[in-house]
């Protein structure tokens, strides 16, 4: 992971961001994805179906990230395994088709980025799957979990004489 800028420090600590740092996020099911921001730095025309829709968001890295409004708790640091929740506004019902057709967990990446500079990521978690999905009218709410590689077996084999004589 890079060092965070002097920019993005910088609002880290003022008191009042005059450049506020985005959340985007790509959820990705099958060959579909999705890609929302916290936030928005102006419209988004190429996404306007006709002269009665008005979309904002975020162009980062020539990817169009709607504005939906988020809200996101990150893990807590007891015992157990890491888990953050994710709730999506989905006011749009743009989310929604997705997260009902998927047959597998929808895999998610969180990236942070300054409005002022949309194609420089700041931070970015990558590898995160979606599960415990619950949705109401306009909700949808998931907890993001990474492979927890503390729970995987080390080592991988049994030292036995049958398999390992040199150390017998």
């Amino acid at each position: 992971m890079r060092p965070f800028s002097a920019a993005a420090i910088k609002q880290f600590f003022s008191q009042e961001a005059d450049d506020p740092l985005l959340l985007l996020v790509t959820i990705t099911s099958g060959a579909t994805t999705l890609r929302f921001a916290n936030g928005y730095t102006g419209r988004l025309t190429a996404l306007e179906t006709d002269e009665f829709t008005t979309v904002y968001g975020v162009v980062s890295r020539a990817q169009d990230f709607v504005f939906l409004p988020m809200e996101i708790t990150l893990p807590t640091e007891d015992d157990a395994a890491p888990r953050a929740r994710i709730a999506l506004h989905d006011v749009t019902r743009e989310a929604m088709p997705l997260i009902r057709a998927a047959t597998s967990a929808p895999s998610v990446t969180l990236e942070l980025v300054l409005a002022s500079d949309p194609d420089t990521v700041e931070m970015t978690c990558v590898g995160l799957a979606m599960h415990a999905i619950s949705y109401s009218r306009d909700a949808i709410t998931a907890e993001l979990t990474a492979d927890d590689l503390a729970l995987e077996p080390f080592p991988a084999h049994t030292f036995v004489p049958a398999q390992f004589p040199g150390l017998f």
